[in-house]
């Protein structure tokens, strides 16, 4: 996230306390040489947010540059200053802002922009400040420079910031740019300090040296007891930071032993080593580490190392046996020696030589670094402790000139363990586990307790291997076990008997190395923790322990116990880490990056504190932050807060900040690190945590800093009408975006589009959504044409994520995603906002985690609103007059309970009263993409409507606010040209609706418009032909539109009665088979769920015998149709039936067209939308025939029905169809069929006359 300067609007950034405009001091640029002096005047002054370089105005460039590039300013002294921008500019105002660099200053400049999981704070408010104007300027000619003299001000005024504002014909170019920054000299803390590291049995370390801390390039005689043919200095370049301890005589012999060391509470040894510039060899012999106790001429090696045989410095680090813990132990570097006549060809030299001590466990670790506590770090290579970066007080700055690979900055071991973690899974080993591969291995207390009771313990003959079953790791972070080598058993003698840890996807071949448990590490049984990362949360993946090499049974003997799972965050974080970082210190340096990481064995093996895990990319839980921080998001200071994964909760975890990318010229910096246990809500990401509890930044109290001195919007409407993205208050960060047509309009005018390189997000202010409901927007992710501008996503992860956080940033929960896949048209969506995204100093963010480039997976927004109602939705059900009378407009209709249902909106009378039609009409509404209608319907009541008249009901639209009137669905039939599907029109009839019916529907695209209204009327009727509509809802469609089997409500599905989820499905499995002979006219309505005109007749009746006995027979007017009830399909595999379609008799006459036909659908969310199964073609069947399909397996789901339909007939009494033994079945289960129905016709293994080609 980067660092944003707030839109130029005066009320922002720094505000002048005193009139500006009367300090300004003439500035006649007359006579070369002649500058305008300006001499400091001091005034109070605010401060909203930390001082950054600009970034928002197109990347408007500034400099200031010092005559004679002074690295500090003398009192009083005058100084030639140029500035110059890379834009031109008629204005200038270069403001000097003080802040003090006594340790005294605890606050910093407007509190670092408090930056969190995955996002800086803007906002802070205002801190009293000492400015000055140092320079002002006002021509008719616009420059890009300006020069002026500037007088120091007197000394002890402390550091000054040069803020620059310019303007070009009124408008602001940048605002409070940071220009530069100069100290006073001799400022206390301008020393460029490289703390002294070195120190001897403390609290943190028993023995450090960085062999930059003693006088004159020497050895300190009380850590060194003495040195052979070495010498100390840069005689091979820097190894790991400044001088090192050389060996290159090439005559030896080559040592370096310390002093005597009470080692008794020691852990490792570490030391760095390497050739650094000087030459290297492949021949030369072995460096042996070893130990001596009490003064013993005796020494023990600990390790045997390969003289450096390349130019890269390795960092080893030695666990240290019991044996080498005493109160008398002296460790030794030494070359083995060269055989008689040859000489060493190369030389090596050491650095950073550390031997932690673990007696004094520390819960928290807190430095201001206002001084250094050097206790808190073990090395920091590349870097000083020195005020500098524009930071309050001292920083760890990494300058970036080093000629070291290692710039990184370490902290020693925290305690972060926790007692209540809850295991997910867990394998103790006190009997056989089942479904685990192990070979080697005994079930015991060979090697002693591990953990606790029985562990496995290895100690066989042939392999040694340990794997766990697959396990579905999706919601897994974490896997801990206890482990040892050696101890009361067998212990290892060389790196070949190490075990390596991996894991085994299933269906992939590779192992994937997560570590290598070190044979001289695990003397002591100890807890091994392994990150489970993202790639490895799959449905099956295994982990493995399996040995390299071992002489034999009962040889090099190791041991586990406590095989564990805990999640990647534990479900109440415990602990937290908090630092202000800056990259580039103010200059723009693309490609620098600081990764921040963990390990839990001193170092040996390092982890990404997250790793982000996000969908359609990562099956694991959603993680929307990566420990990686770049420059281009993080430019200027940002406090950073992180909530501690599971894999960090150990008794020893170090943190380590380190650079990646090339060192030289990129600058960076760290300060105000806290690690410890979680401070109350994170302090809601408005302060800073402490020992003590939460510092909140100014403006901000209470124990979580929850309390705000200010008020924020509780509503927001923005459709992005100015090309000018700073002028949008309402938005913290608009990124990759900006205001234009590139992806067409989207609402109304122009749209925000997302097209340009880096990181594309939107981030809202601070809202406050406590009485809201509903978030709202008009989003599109690219087109499905190719020659667009707006080119659509089309890799995983290039979709859109909708996140809200409620503490400043720190933590981004997941409201929806936005799918690559969809959204190439503008959809309006509706979000209902879940009880935690209502609340005060919430914000919105969406984000486009990945992209091709610039001009590449496209994506625009418009028209986003926050809101307590839903705009551009009716939701009604009558019993609400004045939402009623906002809503809709009607016409001989009233209020009144009708049909059993209290309130509806009914229409009953005469139409002989009046001759108009009538109608009820909505109100003009934005109708887009997703959108969907729903109603309640009922014609009669259970009286017949009148015969021979066009009484039904229609469902138009209008798009021209009433001119003209379309049906909202067209019918759409087998004759016609270029149907998709098979539809009646939105003409409803009353055979179809004597009882209250649900109708949904999606609304077609060319109902879309700004402006669409709806009307249901009806044009002549009698008294008998009332109906009634209740349940009204248009707007953002639910989820699958509850698959037909609820009510759709503000966006969110109420269920039917037996079904469930959030799109409705079936909560038991239903039904899976039909077996319909007709014979007995009660068993009609419980088998079939409509039969509409039709009825049963007996063999001698309407079309006669079509299979056997009864039939149902078809002749009524109205609708025809026979619909069947949902069926779990997902095993059937056929439908078949008889059917005749007309005849020779007058009760069954033949059809005309092809529209009298007989269609047989099928549809999987409750008869919303229908699909052709087969066409009867209505010439084919004048007598009887067998039909058979096989169902297709998009008609195989837990919930579809059928239905046979005649959509087109010339009235009652006229192209009569009739039908008879129904079955739908599996074909496994034929064999039951004749038990059961021993009226089924006696063919039915025969293969069909009419098998009806799909």
């Amino acid at each position: 996230m980067e660092r944003r300067q707030p839109p130029p609007s005066f009320p922002r950034g720094w505000t002048v306390l005193v009139a500006v405009l009367g300090l300004m001091l003439p500035g006649r640029q007359g006579a070369a040489g002649y500058y305008p002096r300006f001499s400091p005047f001091f005034f109070l002054c605010t401060h909203h947010g930390e001082l950054a370089g600009d970034g928002e105005q197109g990347e408007v460039l500034v400099s200031l540059q010092l005559a004679g590039n002074p690295t500090c300013y003398v009192p009083g002294q005058e100084y030639h200053v140029t500035i110059s921008t890379s834009t031109f500019f008629d204005g200038l105002l270069v403001t000097g802002l003080y802040t003090s660099t006594s340790v005294q200053a605890s606050q910093s400049i407007g509190g670092p922009s408090t930056f969190g999981f995955g996002i800086m704070s803007d906002r802070q408010f205002g801190n009293q400040f000492m400015c000055s104007v140092v320079a002002s300027h006002v021509s008719h000619l616009p420059t890009t420079n300006l020069s002026f003299v500037w007088i120091a001000p007197p000394a002890g005024t402390g550091c000054v910031n040069f803020m620059a504002t310019a303007t070009h014909r009124g408008q602001v170019i940048f605002k409070d740019a940071l220009a530069q920054q100069l100290c006073e000299q001799g400022a206390p803390t301008e020393a460029s300090l490289h703390p002294h590291l070195a120190e001897m049995h403390s609290d943190s370390i028993i023995l450090r040296d960085d062999f930059d801390s003693y006088h004159q390039l020497e050895l300190n005689p009380s850590m060194w007891f003495e040195c052979s043919n070495c010498e100390v200095g840069e005689q091979c370049g820097v190894i790991m930071h400044g001088s090192a301890v050389t060996f290159c005589e090439p005559y030896g012999p080559r040592e370096l032993t310390t002093t005597s060391l009470n080692t008794t509470t020691a852990s490792v040894l570490q030391f760095s080593i390497g050739s650094g510039s000087c030459r290297f060899s492949y021949t030369d012999p072995s460096i042996i580490v070893s130990y001596t106790r009490n003064n013993s001429a005796d020494w023990i090696q600990l390790e045997k190392i390969r003289a450096p045989s390349n130019v890269s410095t390795v960092i080893h680090i030695l666990y240290l046996p019991e044996d080498a813990k005493g109160e008398n132990v002296q460790f030794q570097w030494k070359q083995e020696y060269v055989h008689a006549g040859e000489v060493y060809e190369a030389c090596w030299a050491l650095d950073n030589i550390l031997i932690i001590n673990a007696a004094h466990r520390q819960i928290v670790l807190e430095d201001n670094l206002d001084p250094v506590d050097t206790g808190n770090w073990l090395f920091f290579p590349g870097a000083t402790v020195k005020h500098s970066c524009q930071s309050d007080g001292n920083s760890i700055y990494f300058h970036g000139t080093e000629g070291s690979e290692f710039n990184f900055a370490t902290t020693r071991d925290v305690d972060l363990s926790t007692e209540d973690t809850q295991e997910q899974w867990a394998e103790e080993f006190e009997s056989q586990p089942k479904g685990w591969d192990i070979s080697g291995a005994v079930i015991g207390t060979e090697c002693g307790t591990l953990e606790s009771g029985s562990s496995m313990v290895f100690l066989r003959d042939g392999e040694r291997k340990l794997c766990t079953p697959y396990m579905d790791t999706t919601g897994y972070g974490n896997l801990r076990f206890y482990f040892s080598m050696g101890g009361t058993c067998d212990s290892g003698e060389a790196h070949e008997n190490d075990v390596l840890l991996y894991a085994k996807i299933e269906g992939k071949k590779e192992h994937i190395a997560l570590d290598t448990l070190t044979y001289a590490s695990y003397k002591v049984p100890s807890l091994a923790s392994v990150v489970i990362s993202p790639e490895l949360q799959t449905p099956a993946t295994k982990f493995c322990l399996k040995q390299k090499n071992h002489q034999g049974h009962n040889k090099n003997v190791w041991a586990v116990d406590y095989f564990h799972v805990l999640p990647v965050l534990p479900s109440t974080i415990t602990h937290m880490i908090q630092f202000s970082i800056n990259l580039g210190c103010g200059t723009h340096q693309p490609g620098n990056s600081v990764y921040l990481e963990f390990s839990t064995n001193h170092g040996r093996s390092w982890s990404l504190l997250h790793t982000e895990c996000l969908p359609e990319i990562c099956a694991g839980s959603h993680l929307p932050h990566s420990t990686i921080y770049a420059s281009e998001n993080y430019s200027g200071w940002n406090r950073i807060t992180i909530p501690l994964p599971s894999a960090a909760l150990t008794r020893n975890t170090r943190i380590r900040w380190r650079q990646t990318g090339p060192i030289h010229g990129n600058m960076w910096a760290i300060d105000n690190i806290y690690i410890g246990p979680s401070c109350l809500r994170f302090c809601s990401g408005r302060g800073q945590c402490t020992r003590n509890g939460c510092k909140c930044d100014p403006g901000y109290s209470g124990p979580a800093c929850e309390m705000a001195s200010q008020t924020f919007p509780v509503f927001i409407s923005e459709s992005f009408g100015s090309s000018r993205l700073s002028s949008y208050h309402n938005f913290y960060s608009i990124r990759g975006a900006e205001v234009s047509f590139g992806c067409g309009v989207l609402a109304s005018g122009k749209a925000l589009v997302f097209n340009k390189d880096g990181r594309r997000q939107l981030i809202t202010s601070f809202l406050d959504s406590s009485q809201s409901r509903f978030l709202q927007f008009t989003l599109r992710l690219g087109s499905k044409s190719v020659l667009s501008t707006c080119k659509a996503p089309d890799q995983p992860g290039e979709g859109v994520l909708l996140h809200y956080s409620y503490d400043n940033g720190i933590t981004w929960k997941l409201l929806e995603h936005y799918s690559y896949l969809n959204y190439h048209e503008p959809r309006i969506i509706s979000v209902e906002l879940p009880e935690d995204a209502r609340q005060f100093g919430i914000q919105f963010r969406w984000w486009q985690p990945y992209h091709s480039s610039q001009g590449e997976d496209v994506w625009a927004i418009d028209e986003i609103i926050m809101t307590s109602v839903l705009f551009n939705s009716i939701s009604l059900d009558f019993t609400n007059l004045v939402e009623v009378t906002q809503s809709l407009g009607f016409y001989l209709g009233n209020i009144q309970p009708c049909c059993g249902h209290d309130w509806t909106l009914c229409f009953t009378g005469d139409s002989k009263l009046t001759s108009s039609m009538r109608y009820v009409e909505t109100q003009s509404m934005q109708i887009g993409a997703s959108y969907m209608i729903q109603f309640n319907l009922v014609m009669g009541c259970g009286q017949q409507f009148t015969p021979h008249m066009d009484n039904q009901v229609k469902l138009e639209y209008s798009t021209n606010h009433g001119l003209t009137w379309h049906l909202v669905q067209e019918e759409c039939l087998p004759s016609m040209p270029s149907c998709q599907e098979f539809t009646s029109a939105s003409i409803y009839h009353s055979s179809e609706f004597m009882q209250w019916r649900r109708i949904t529907a999606l609304l077609p695209q060319k109902t879309w418009s700004s402006a669409t209204r709806f009307r249901w009327s009806q044009c002549y009727y009698t008294v008998q032909d009332e109906w009634a509509l209740d349940n009204i809802y248009i707007g953002q469609q639910c989820p699958n539109m509850c698959n037909g089997h609820g009510w759709c409500d503000h966006g969110v599905c109420r269920c039917d009665p037996g079904y469930q989820g959030t799109d409705c499905h079936p909560e038991t499995s239903l039904p899976s088979t039909v077996m319909s002979d007709f014979e007995n006219p009660n068993g009609l309505k419980t088998e079939w769920q409509e039969v509409i005109g039709g009825e049963i007749v007996k063999p001698e009746q309407g079309c006669g015998v079509i299979s056997s006995g009864s039939s149902l027979y078809f002749t009524k007017d109205g609708k025809r149709q026979l619909v069947s009830w949902d069926l779990d399909t997902t095993w059937a595999d056929f439908v078949q039936f008889y059917i005749q379609i007309g005849g020779e008799s007058s009760s069954c006459n033949k059809p005309d067209n092809r529209e009298e036909g007989v269609l047989l659908q099928y549809s999987n969310n409750g008869g919303i939308s229908w699909h052709l199964l087969a066409e009867m073609y209505f010439s084919d069947f004048s007598k009887p025939r067998f039909v058979y399909l096989e169902l297709p397996a998009a008609a195989k789901t837990p919930c579809t029905r059928f239905r046979w339909w005649q959509p087109v007939f010339s009235g009652e009494g006229y192209d009569q169809w009739a039908i008879d033994d129904i079955i739908i079945l599996s074909e496994k289960q034929k064999q039951i069929i004749p038990v059961i129905n021993p009226t089924l016709p006696q063919n039915f293994y025969e293969k069909p006359a009419f098998d009806y080609p799909m």
